[in-house]
């Protein structure tokens, strides 16, 4: 089995999601939780412990961007690499709901050299990363970056430089144990447009003793208070609550129907007659619909 830290002692934070601005107005952030949506993920595609902590990153990536980049439509992200996971998918709203799911959930690899999961191996440092904004009117917006290191927080970190042309910091991660997801999470950092050098020097030199996001979040330190870690020497002025987020798809009963009206009469009949059913399963959480005989025999009928 691949190494694992031991368990120790942690402390679960709820889901939730905290926007905030300094009060210079010289950087704009978000921080999130989100052990709990992973560990549903986890649990429902029944992934590795490298496919958890890849989706991990990538779930918490698309809940931080999406209150930034979508407002009240939703963002979706594709990460295609060369690495063996194949594609990733994840779904997100600014509402707190998200979804997503990986290609080839089992794939399993060694920790890395620095004793982590070797996240950008199983996504691959060659590929591609896919965004697609829809703002709730118009048409969606699409951008396409190339990979960074497919290490996922550094490929969104490149999305935001060439979509808004400013720095950004990107942290997103993952910590598991034999018992599943104790810790996961991340934030964002935007440099606004009236930044100066001193502003940068401030962030760069936090970072480098802010520590690991995941460790802080075992310790039980609060959205506020890593928040206002990562921005020692700003005045931080919130601008929402902290917000819930879970795991939550959009497929239902109805919308299998509905997707069962695109055969003809004869390929539904065949269906009620040869398998005595419909089946159909939801890629992004991986849940399992059925269609009765009878009903089946109703839609051919236009029922």
């Amino acid at each position: 089995m691949i190494g694992l830290e031991p368990v120790l002692d942690y402390v679960r934070m709820k889901d939730g999601i905290l926007k905030a601005i300094s009060a210079d107005g010289t950087i704009r952030a978000v921080i999130a939780t989100t052990t709990e949506l992973v560990e549903v993920a986890r649990q429902r595609h029944q992934l590795s412990f490298t496919a958890t902590a890849a989706l991990g990153r990538a779930l918490t990536a698309g809940v931080l961007l999406a209150p930034l980049v979508a407002r009240d439509g939703q963002v979706a992200l594709k990460f295609q690499g060369d690495g063996p996971l194949g594609k990733i998918f994840v779904d997100a709203s600014p509402k707190g709901t998200v979804r997503g799911y990986v290609q080839n959930p089992e794939i399993e690899l060694p920790l890395n050299s620095l004793g982590n999961f070797d996240v950008g191996a199983a996504i691959g440092k060659t590929g591609y990363l896919h965004v697609t904004i829809d703002h709730g009117f118009g048409g969606p917006q699409m951008s396409t970056v190339e990979l960074a290191t497919g290490e996922v927080g550094e490929d969104i970190n490149r999305y935001l430089v060439n979509s808004d042309q400013t720095g950004s910091v990107v942290v997103v991660g993952t910590h598991l144990s034999k018992n599943g997801v104790e810790a996961a999470g991340g934030l964002i950092i935007q440099l606004l447009p009236d930044h100066t050098e001193e502003t940068i020097c401030q962030i760069e030199n936090n970072i480098t003793t802010f520590g690991a996001f995941t460790f802080l979040m075992r310790r039980g330190m609060s959205l506020e208070a890593m928040l206002g870690r990562i921005l020692t020497g700003f005045e931080v002025t919130p601008l929402t609550e902290v917000k819930p987020l879970a795991f939550r798809c959009k497929c239902s009963d109805e919308r299998f129907v509905e997707a069962l009206k695109v055969f003809t009469k004869q390929d539904l009949i065949s269906m009620a007659e040869e398998d005595g059913q419909a089946e159909g399963r939801c890629h992004f959480c991986n849940e399992f619909y059925y269609v009765g005989k009878e009903r089946l025999l109703d839609l051919a009928r236009g029922r």
